[in-house]
Protein backbone atom coordinates (compact mmCIF):
# COMPACT_ATOMS: atom_id res chain seq x y z
CA UNK A 1 0.00 0.00 0.00
CA UNK A 2 0.93 3.60 -0.63
CA UNK A 3 2.66 5.88 2.06
CA UNK A 4 -1.02 7.77 2.49
CA UNK A 5 -3.11 4.56 3.06
CA UNK A 6 -0.24 3.68 5.67
CA UNK A 7 -0.77 6.37 7.46
CA UNK A 8 -4.73 6.23 7.53
CA UNK A 9 -4.26 2.69 8.22
CA UNK A 10 -2.13 3.72 11.38
CA UNK A 11 -4.54 6.60 12.60
CA UNK A 12 -7.58 4.24 11.84
CA UNK A 13 -6.15 1.62 14.17
CA UNK A 14 -5.04 4.07 17.08
CA UNK A 15 -9.05 5.63 17.26
CA UNK A 16 -10.29 2.36 17.16
CA UNK A 17 -8.27 0.61 19.01
CA UNK A 18 -8.20 4.25 22.07
CA UNK A 19 -12.13 4.22 22.00
CA UNK A 20 -11.98 0.14 22.83
CA UNK A 21 -9.71 1.16 25.33
CA UNK A 22 -12.27 3.86 26.98
CA UNK A 23 -14.85 1.94 26.42
CA UNK A 24 -13.31 -1.64 28.41
CA UNK A 25 -11.77 0.81 31.38
CA UNK A 26 -14.77 2.14 32.10
CA UNK A 27 -16.66 -0.31 32.09
CA UNK A 28 -13.90 -2.21 34.30
CA UNK A 29 -14.15 0.55 36.88
CA UNK A 30 -18.09 0.31 36.69
CA UNK A 31 -18.37 -3.44 37.21
CA UNK A 32 -15.95 -3.28 40.40
CA UNK A 33 -18.00 -0.83 41.79
CA UNK A 34 -20.98 -3.01 41.51
CA UNK A 35 -19.35 -6.10 42.90
CA UNK A 36 -17.84 -4.28 45.68
CA UNK A 37 -21.38 -2.38 46.44
CA UNK A 38 -24.15 -4.48 45.01
CA UNK A 39 -26.86 -2.80 42.47
CA UNK A 40 -28.63 -1.65 45.69
CA UNK A 41 -26.67 0.67 47.20
CA UNK A 42 -26.55 1.36 50.99
CA UNK A 43 -27.23 4.59 52.52
CA UNK A 44 -23.70 5.19 53.88
CA UNK A 45 -22.16 4.81 50.05
CA UNK A 46 -24.45 7.15 48.01
CA UNK A 47 -22.52 10.03 49.36
CA UNK A 48 -19.22 9.08 48.37
CA UNK A 49 -20.13 7.68 44.16
CA UNK A 50 -18.46 11.19 43.38
CA UNK A 51 -15.43 10.33 44.73
CA UNK A 52 -15.48 6.75 42.98
CA UNK A 53 -16.87 8.27 40.17
CA UNK A 54 -13.73 11.05 40.12
CA UNK A 55 -11.20 7.76 40.69
CA UNK A 56 -12.47 6.03 38.01
CA UNK A 57 -12.29 8.92 35.66
CA UNK A 58 -8.41 9.45 37.13
CA UNK A 59 -7.71 5.50 36.54
CA UNK A 60 -8.83 5.74 33.12
CA UNK A 61 -6.84 8.82 32.25
CA UNK A 62 -3.85 7.25 33.91
CA UNK A 63 -3.51 4.24 32.15
CA UNK A 64 -4.98 5.03 28.66
CA UNK A 65 -1.65 7.44 29.24
CA UNK A 66 0.72 4.81 30.04
CA UNK A 67 -0.60 2.32 27.05
CA UNK A 68 0.53 5.23 24.71
CA UNK A 69 3.40 5.41 26.49
CA UNK A 70 4.01 1.89 25.75
CA UNK A 71 3.39 1.79 21.88
CA UNK A 72 0.26 -0.53 22.43
CA UNK A 73 -1.29 1.98 20.28
CA UNK A 74 0.42 1.70 17.56
CA UNK A 75 -0.08 -0.48 14.38
CA UNK A 76 3.22 -2.40 14.98
CA UNK A 77 2.02 -4.15 17.80
CA UNK A 78 -1.13 -4.96 16.65
CA UNK A 79 0.25 -8.81 16.94
CA UNK A 80 -0.78 -10.10 20.62
CA UNK A 81 1.48 -11.48 22.68
CA UNK A 82 2.92 -12.35 26.55
CA UNK A 83 4.93 -9.05 26.17
CA UNK A 84 2.08 -7.05 25.20
CA UNK A 85 -0.28 -9.00 27.95
CA UNK A 86 2.65 -8.46 30.62
CA UNK A 87 2.32 -4.01 29.33
CA UNK A 88 -1.23 -4.47 30.21
CA UNK A 89 -1.16 -5.91 33.42
CA UNK A 90 1.97 -3.54 34.66
CA UNK A 91 -0.51 -0.80 33.72
CA UNK A 92 -3.57 -1.65 35.22
CA UNK A 93 -1.69 -2.30 38.63
CA UNK A 94 0.23 1.25 37.79
CA UNK A 95 -3.09 2.63 37.13
CA UNK A 96 -4.83 1.42 40.47
CA UNK A 97 -1.48 2.79 42.15
CA UNK A 98 -1.82 6.29 41.16
CA UNK A 99 -5.56 6.07 42.05
CA UNK A 100 -4.11 5.34 45.90
CA UNK A 101 -1.74 8.05 45.73
CA UNK A 102 -4.94 10.26 44.78
CA UNK A 103 -6.59 9.22 47.45
CA UNK A 104 -4.57 10.62 50.13
CA UNK A 105 -4.83 13.87 48.15
CA UNK A 106 -8.60 14.75 48.88
CA UNK A 107 -10.29 15.47 51.58
CA UNK A 108 -13.26 12.72 52.16
CA UNK A 109 -14.62 13.72 55.20
CA UNK A 110 -13.20 11.09 57.24
CA UNK A 111 -14.20 7.90 54.41
CA UNK A 112 -11.69 5.08 53.41
CA UNK A 113 -11.66 4.31 49.89
CA UNK A 114 -12.32 0.49 49.90
CA UNK A 115 -8.99 -1.76 48.76
CA UNK A 116 -11.15 -4.47 47.69
CA UNK A 117 -12.72 -2.13 44.71
CA UNK A 118 -8.75 -1.40 44.11
CA UNK A 119 -8.03 -5.08 43.63
CA UNK A 120 -11.64 -5.75 41.37
CA UNK A 121 -10.95 -2.70 39.46
CA UNK A 122 -6.87 -3.69 38.90
CA UNK A 123 -7.95 -7.75 37.79
CA UNK A 124 -10.98 -6.15 35.71
CA UNK A 125 -8.73 -3.89 33.99
CA UNK A 126 -6.74 -6.39 32.68
CA UNK A 127 -9.53 -8.76 31.40
CA UNK A 128 -11.39 -6.64 30.17
CA UNK A 129 -8.68 -4.53 27.87
CA UNK A 130 -7.29 -8.09 26.87
CA UNK A 131 -10.71 -9.38 26.05
CA UNK A 132 -11.41 -5.91 24.76
CA UNK A 133 -8.30 -6.20 22.18
CA UNK A 134 -8.78 -9.70 20.99
CA UNK A 135 -12.22 -8.19 19.78
CA UNK A 136 -10.60 -4.82 18.28
CA UNK A 137 -8.35 -7.01 16.04
CA UNK A 138 -11.75 -8.66 14.67
CA UNK A 139 -13.36 -4.98 14.36
CA UNK A 140 -10.10 -3.59 12.49
CA UNK A 141 -9.83 -6.62 10.19
CA UNK A 142 -13.17 -6.01 9.27
CA UNK A 143 -12.75 -2.48 8.76
CA UNK A 144 -9.70 -2.94 6.68
CA UNK A 145 -11.12 -5.62 4.68
CA UNK A 146 -13.97 -3.67 3.60
CA UNK A 147 -12.13 -0.65 2.78
CA UNK A 148 -9.83 -3.61 0.99
CA UNK A 149 -6.62 -2.43 2.62
CA UNK A 150 -4.76 -5.42 2.55
CA UNK A 151 -0.86 -6.37 3.86
CA UNK A 152 1.62 -7.41 1.33
CA UNK A 153 3.67 -9.91 2.39
CA UNK A 154 6.99 -10.99 0.65
CA UNK A 155 8.94 -14.03 2.33
CA UNK A 156 13.39 -14.88 1.98
CA UNK A 157 13.84 -18.36 1.93
CA UNK A 158 13.33 -21.10 0.33
CA UNK A 159 12.78 -23.58 2.93
CA UNK A 160 9.79 -25.39 5.05
CA UNK A 161 9.95 -22.84 8.04
CA UNK A 162 9.76 -19.86 5.10
CA UNK A 163 6.63 -22.02 3.48
CA UNK A 164 4.66 -22.78 7.11
CA UNK A 165 5.22 -19.24 7.67
CA UNK A 166 3.50 -17.88 4.51
CA UNK A 167 0.81 -20.75 4.98
CA UNK A 168 0.18 -19.38 8.38
CA UNK A 169 -0.55 -15.35 7.56
CA UNK A 170 -2.31 -16.73 4.56
CA UNK A 171 -4.78 -18.68 6.99
CA UNK A 172 -4.53 -15.81 9.72
CA UNK A 173 -8.24 -13.95 8.35
CA UNK A 174 -7.67 -11.46 11.52
CA UNK A 175 -4.35 -9.82 9.21
CA UNK A 176 -5.86 -9.73 5.85
CA UNK A 177 -2.38 -10.52 4.79
CA UNK A 178 -1.46 -11.44 1.18
CA UNK A 179 1.67 -12.80 0.39
CA UNK A 180 2.60 -12.47 -2.65
CA UNK A 181 5.57 -15.05 -3.30
CA UNK A 182 9.09 -15.70 -2.07
CA UNK A 183 12.66 -14.67 -2.86
CA UNK A 184 15.89 -16.21 -1.66
CA UNK A 185 19.98 -16.40 -3.37
CA UNK A 186 20.45 -17.08 -6.65
CA UNK A 187 22.71 -20.16 -5.43
CA UNK A 188 19.85 -21.09 -3.48
CA UNK A 189 17.60 -21.14 -6.92
CA UNK A 190 19.49 -22.97 -8.58
CA UNK A 191 20.28 -26.13 -6.24
CA UNK A 192 16.72 -26.19 -5.19
CA UNK A 193 14.72 -27.21 -7.98
CA UNK A 194 13.25 -30.12 -6.10
CA UNK A 195 12.11 -28.56 -3.18
CA UNK A 196 10.28 -25.33 -5.44
CA UNK A 197 7.66 -27.59 -7.29
CA UNK A 198 6.66 -28.10 -3.04
CA UNK A 199 5.88 -24.36 -3.15
CA UNK A 200 2.96 -24.96 -5.38
CA UNK A 201 0.76 -22.72 -3.20
CA UNK A 202 3.02 -19.74 -3.38
CA UNK A 203 4.60 -17.73 -6.44
CA UNK A 204 8.41 -17.78 -6.43
CA UNK A 205 9.47 -14.72 -7.57
CA UNK A 206 13.16 -14.25 -7.80
CA UNK A 207 16.13 -13.26 -5.94
CA UNK A 208 17.33 -10.92 -3.24
CA UNK A 209 19.12 -8.46 -6.08
CA UNK A 210 15.47 -7.61 -7.37
CA UNK A 211 14.06 -6.84 -4.17
CA UNK A 212 13.68 -3.26 -4.63
CA UNK A 213 11.62 -4.21 -8.12
CA UNK A 214 9.22 -6.48 -6.27
CA UNK A 215 8.71 -3.68 -3.49
CA UNK A 216 7.55 -1.31 -6.31
CA UNK A 217 6.12 -4.06 -7.97
CA UNK A 218 3.88 -5.49 -5.55
CA UNK A 219 3.51 -2.35 -3.32
CA UNK A 220 5.36 -4.42 -0.50
CA UNK A 221 4.15 -3.86 3.16
CA UNK A 222 6.11 -6.63 5.11
CA UNK A 223 8.94 -8.47 4.61
CA UNK A 224 9.93 -11.60 6.41
CA UNK A 225 13.29 -13.34 6.62
CA UNK A 226 13.63 -17.09 7.55
CA UNK A 227 16.29 -18.27 5.77
CA UNK A 228 19.62 -19.85 7.93
CA UNK A 229 21.59 -20.16 4.40
CA UNK A 230 22.03 -16.49 4.08
CA UNK A 231 25.03 -14.75 5.40
CA UNK A 232 25.49 -12.04 8.20
CA UNK A 233 27.00 -9.24 5.21
CA UNK A 234 23.95 -10.80 3.12
CA UNK A 235 21.54 -9.75 5.54
CA UNK A 236 22.92 -6.47 6.34
CA UNK A 237 23.25 -5.86 2.54
CA UNK A 238 19.07 -6.63 1.96
CA UNK A 239 18.68 -4.77 4.90
CA UNK A 240 20.35 -1.46 3.90
CA UNK A 241 19.08 -2.05 0.35
CA UNK A 242 15.31 -1.65 1.49
CA UNK A 243 15.66 0.57 4.37
CA UNK A 244 14.25 3.84 2.53
CA UNK A 245 10.91 2.05 1.65
CA UNK A 246 9.93 1.85 5.83
CA UNK A 247 8.61 -1.65 5.75
CA UNK A 248 7.77 -3.67 8.28
CA UNK A 249 10.87 -6.55 9.03
CA UNK A 250 10.05 -9.86 10.73
CA UNK A 251 12.83 -12.55 10.92
CA UNK A 252 11.89 -15.95 12.14
CA UNK A 253 14.03 -17.37 14.04
CA UNK A 254 13.69 -20.84 12.91
CA UNK A 255 12.80 -22.11 16.43
CA UNK A 256 8.93 -23.12 16.43
CA UNK A 257 9.12 -25.51 19.14
CA UNK A 258 10.02 -22.42 21.29
CA UNK A 259 7.48 -20.15 22.86
CA UNK A 260 8.51 -16.19 22.69
CA UNK A 261 7.66 -16.38 26.54
CA UNK A 262 10.57 -18.72 26.91
CA UNK A 263 13.13 -16.76 24.79
CA UNK A 264 15.37 -13.75 26.29
CA UNK A 265 17.16 -11.37 23.81
CA UNK A 266 20.57 -9.64 25.12
CA UNK A 267 23.79 -8.55 24.36
CA UNK A 268 26.93 -10.75 24.84
CA UNK A 269 30.02 -8.65 24.55
CA UNK A 270 28.63 -7.14 21.63
CA UNK A 271 26.86 -10.55 20.32
CA UNK A 272 23.43 -10.87 20.50
CA UNK A 273 22.43 -13.78 21.52
CA UNK A 274 18.48 -15.96 22.76
CA UNK A 275 18.56 -17.40 25.45
CA UNK A 276 15.64 -20.16 25.85
CA UNK A 277 15.03 -21.19 29.56
CA UNK A 278 14.10 -24.97 29.56
CA UNK A 279 10.46 -26.57 30.40
CA UNK A 280 10.68 -30.21 31.39
CA UNK A 281 7.73 -32.41 32.72
CA UNK A 282 8.46 -32.70 36.09
CA UNK A 283 7.34 -34.26 38.83
CA UNK A 284 5.10 -30.45 39.52
CA UNK A 285 3.77 -30.40 35.95
CA UNK A 286 2.78 -34.02 36.37
CA UNK A 287 1.25 -33.36 39.46
CA UNK A 288 -0.64 -30.38 38.79
CA UNK A 289 -2.17 -31.97 35.24
CA UNK A 290 -3.20 -35.39 37.29
CA UNK A 291 -5.29 -32.55 39.53
CA UNK A 292 -6.82 -30.75 36.66
CA UNK A 293 -7.61 -34.04 34.64
CA UNK A 294 -9.07 -35.63 37.25
CA UNK A 295 -11.47 -33.14 39.08
CA UNK A 296 -12.45 -32.06 35.45
CA UNK A 297 -12.49 -34.95 33.77
CA UNK A 298 -14.93 -36.48 36.70
CA UNK A 299 -17.10 -32.89 36.40
CA UNK A 300 -17.60 -33.15 32.96
CA UNK A 301 -18.20 -37.26 33.23
CA UNK A 302 -21.13 -36.34 35.65
CA UNK A 303 -22.44 -32.75 34.05
CA UNK A 304 -23.44 -35.02 30.94
CA UNK A 305 -24.35 -38.34 32.56
CA UNK A 306 -28.06 -37.60 31.07
CA UNK A 307 -26.43 -37.07 27.69
CA UNK A 308 -25.04 -40.73 27.56
CA UNK A 309 -28.57 -42.93 27.58
CA UNK A 310 -30.27 -40.06 25.10
CA UNK A 311 -27.23 -40.14 22.47
CA UNK A 312 -27.04 -43.84 23.24
CA UNK A 313 -30.63 -44.74 21.92
CA UNK A 314 -30.00 -42.40 19.27
CA UNK A 315 -27.26 -44.42 17.85
CA UNK A 316 -28.99 -47.45 18.44
CA UNK A 317 -32.05 -45.97 16.64
CA UNK A 318 -29.89 -44.73 13.70
CA UNK A 319 -28.06 -47.59 13.00
CA UNK A 320 -27.09 -51.58 13.88
CA UNK A 321 -24.08 -52.34 16.29
CA UNK A 322 -22.95 -50.89 19.83
CA UNK A 323 -23.09 -47.90 21.03
CA UNK A 324 -19.95 -47.14 22.44
CA UNK A 325 -16.55 -47.94 20.05
CA UNK A 326 -13.38 -49.10 21.31
CA UNK A 327 -10.15 -48.51 19.56
CA UNK A 328 -6.79 -49.68 20.51
CA UNK A 329 -4.10 -46.88 20.45
CA UNK A 330 -1.13 -45.72 21.57
CA UNK A 331 -0.96 -44.06 24.95
CA UNK A 332 1.89 -42.17 26.55
CA UNK A 333 5.57 -43.77 25.35
CA UNK A 334 4.07 -46.18 22.99
CA UNK A 335 2.09 -48.00 25.36
CA UNK A 336 -1.59 -49.43 23.89
CA UNK A 337 -4.30 -48.43 25.46
CA UNK A 338 -8.10 -48.74 24.56
CA UNK A 339 -10.08 -45.76 24.04
CA UNK A 340 -13.66 -45.60 24.58
CA UNK A 341 -16.23 -43.20 22.03
CA UNK A 342 -19.69 -43.22 20.62
CA UNK A 343 -20.29 -45.15 17.53
CA UNK A 344 -20.38 -42.88 14.76
CA UNK A 345 -20.17 -45.34 11.88
CA UNK A 346 -21.67 -48.18 10.47
CA UNK A 347 -21.51 -51.84 12.56
CA UNK A 348 -19.08 -53.38 9.50
CA UNK A 349 -16.84 -50.31 9.15
CA UNK A 350 -13.29 -52.03 9.77
CA UNK A 351 -13.96 -54.45 7.28
CA UNK A 352 -14.06 -51.49 4.63
CA UNK A 353 -10.53 -52.18 3.57
CA UNK A 354 -10.24 -49.55 0.52
CA UNK A 355 -11.27 -46.57 2.70
CA UNK A 356 -9.25 -48.26 5.86
CA UNK A 357 -6.19 -47.73 3.68
CA UNK A 358 -7.06 -44.39 2.29
CA UNK A 359 -7.55 -43.20 5.97
CA UNK A 360 -3.66 -44.62 7.07
CA UNK A 361 -2.31 -42.19 4.39
CA UNK A 362 -0.47 -39.85 6.16
CA UNK A 363 -0.29 -37.74 3.07
CA UNK A 364 -3.79 -37.22 3.60
CA UNK A 365 -3.14 -36.31 7.07
CA UNK A 366 -4.69 -39.75 8.20
CA UNK A 367 -8.15 -38.02 7.60
CA UNK A 368 -11.03 -38.48 4.92
CA UNK A 369 -13.35 -35.23 5.08
CA UNK A 370 -16.49 -37.30 3.55
CA UNK A 371 -16.27 -40.41 4.92
CA UNK A 372 -19.10 -43.01 3.97
CA UNK A 373 -19.40 -44.65 6.51
CA UNK A 374 -20.74 -42.35 8.71
CA UNK A 375 -23.78 -42.61 10.22
CA UNK A 376 -26.33 -39.93 10.78
CA UNK A 377 -25.88 -39.46 14.19
CA UNK A 378 -22.86 -39.99 13.83
CA UNK A 379 -22.20 -37.08 11.44
CA UNK A 380 -23.92 -34.52 14.01
CA UNK A 381 -21.87 -36.34 17.15
CA UNK A 382 -18.59 -35.85 15.25
CA UNK A 383 -19.53 -32.11 14.77
CA UNK A 384 -20.52 -31.35 18.21
CA UNK A 385 -17.79 -33.28 19.45
CA UNK A 386 -20.08 -35.03 21.57
CA UNK A 387 -18.06 -38.62 20.37
CA UNK A 388 -14.97 -37.96 22.22
CA UNK A 389 -17.06 -37.86 26.08
CA UNK A 390 -16.95 -41.52 27.01
CA UNK A 391 -12.92 -40.82 26.98
CA UNK A 392 -13.65 -39.18 30.47
CA UNK A 393 -13.19 -43.18 31.25
CA UNK A 394 -9.71 -43.32 29.95
CA UNK A 395 -8.67 -39.67 31.53
CA UNK A 396 -10.35 -41.13 34.90
CA UNK A 397 -8.45 -44.56 34.60
CA UNK A 398 -5.71 -42.43 34.14
CA UNK A 399 -4.71 -43.29 30.77
CA UNK A 400 -5.29 -40.26 28.89
CA UNK A 401 -5.11 -36.62 29.65
CA UNK A 402 -7.80 -33.93 28.65
CA UNK A 403 -5.30 -31.76 27.00
CA UNK A 404 -2.20 -33.25 25.46
CA UNK A 405 -1.45 -34.85 21.85
CA UNK A 406 -4.18 -37.08 20.19
CA UNK A 407 -3.55 -40.52 20.77
CA UNK A 408 -3.07 -41.96 17.63
CA UNK A 409 -4.05 -45.52 16.36
CA UNK A 410 -1.73 -47.95 16.08
CA UNK A 411 -1.25 -47.91 12.16
CA UNK A 412 -0.88 -44.47 12.82
CA UNK A 413 1.67 -44.20 15.18
CA UNK A 414 4.20 -46.79 13.71
CA UNK A 415 4.37 -44.06 10.72
CA UNK A 416 6.07 -41.78 12.83
CA UNK A 417 9.52 -39.94 12.16
CA UNK A 418 12.07 -40.07 14.82
CA UNK A 419 11.53 -36.16 15.72
CA UNK A 420 7.62 -36.74 15.29
CA UNK A 421 8.64 -39.43 18.06
CA UNK A 422 9.08 -37.07 20.79
CA UNK A 423 5.05 -36.21 21.06
CA UNK A 424 4.70 -39.71 22.87
CA UNK A 425 6.97 -38.79 25.45
CA UNK A 426 3.98 -37.61 27.27
CA UNK A 427 0.44 -38.42 28.42
CA UNK A 428 -1.77 -38.45 25.04
CA UNK A 429 -4.85 -36.24 25.36
CA UNK A 430 -8.48 -35.66 24.03
CA UNK A 431 -7.80 -32.02 23.02
CA UNK A 432 -5.03 -30.09 22.42
CA UNK A 433 -3.07 -27.36 20.81
CA UNK A 434 -3.83 -27.93 17.29
CA UNK A 435 -7.40 -29.10 17.73
CA UNK A 436 -7.76 -24.85 18.76
CA UNK A 437 -5.73 -23.81 15.88
CA UNK A 438 -7.76 -25.44 12.95
CA UNK A 439 -8.47 -28.79 14.37
CA UNK A 440 -8.88 -30.70 10.74
CA UNK A 441 -8.12 -28.04 8.24
CA UNK A 442 -4.38 -28.40 9.65
CA UNK A 443 -2.01 -30.61 7.31
CA UNK A 444 -0.42 -33.44 9.28
CA UNK A 445 3.28 -31.84 9.56
CA UNK A 446 1.19 -28.48 11.34
CA UNK A 447 -0.62 -31.02 13.83
CA UNK A 448 2.82 -32.90 15.12
CA UNK A 449 4.55 -29.54 15.27
CA UNK A 450 1.93 -27.84 17.64
CA UNK A 451 1.94 -30.71 19.55
CA UNK A 452 6.04 -30.64 20.27
CA UNK A 453 5.38 -26.62 20.98
CA UNK A 454 2.70 -27.76 23.67
CA UNK A 455 5.18 -30.44 25.11
CA UNK A 456 8.15 -27.44 24.87
CA UNK A 457 6.05 -24.80 26.45
CA UNK A 458 3.62 -26.36 28.86
CA UNK A 459 2.38 -24.22 31.65
CA UNK A 460 -0.74 -23.46 33.33
CA UNK A 461 -1.92 -20.54 31.62
CA UNK A 462 -1.36 -22.88 28.25
CA UNK A 463 -3.22 -25.77 29.89
CA UNK A 464 -6.57 -23.14 30.66
CA UNK A 465 -6.22 -21.36 27.13
CA UNK A 466 -6.73 -25.11 25.33
CA UNK A 467 -9.77 -25.60 27.20
CA UNK A 468 -11.05 -22.41 26.67
CA UNK A 469 -10.77 -22.39 23.21
CA UNK A 470 -11.90 -25.63 22.49
CA UNK A 471 -15.37 -25.21 23.99
CA UNK A 472 -15.51 -22.11 22.02
CA UNK A 473 -14.45 -24.82 18.75
CA UNK A 474 -17.12 -27.13 20.40
CA UNK A 475 -19.80 -24.56 20.16
CA UNK A 476 -19.10 -22.82 17.08
CA UNK A 477 -18.42 -26.36 15.66
CA UNK A 478 -15.61 -25.41 13.60
CA UNK A 479 -12.70 -27.79 11.92
CA UNK A 480 -14.44 -31.23 12.99
CA UNK A 481 -15.00 -33.96 10.87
Amino acid sequence: MDKQTKRRKKYYFFFILLFNDLFFLSLSFLVSFFVRFGFILREDIRPFISYYFLYSLFGVAVIIILLAFNRLYNLDNVHPGMDVNTKILLNAVLGIFAISILNFYIDRDGYLLSRAWLIYAAFFTFIFLIVGRVLVRRIVNIFFTKTDIKRNVIVVGLNEEGRRIAATFSKVELDNANVVGFIDSKRKLKTEDSFIKKFKDFKILGTLDDIRNYIIEYDIDTVVISSPDLKYDEILEFLDNIKEYNLEILMSPSLFEFSVSRMRMFDYAGIPLIQITTVSQDWKIKVTKFIIDYLLGLLIFLFFLILYPIAGLAIKLDSEGPVLYKQERYGENFKKIKIYKFRTMVKDAESKKDIINKIYDKKGGFKIKDDPRITRVGRFLRKTSLDEFPQMINVLKGELSIIGPRALAIEEGNQLEEWEKKRMTIKQGITGLWQISGRSDLNYEERIKLDLFYIHNWSIWLELKIIFFTILRILFRRGAY
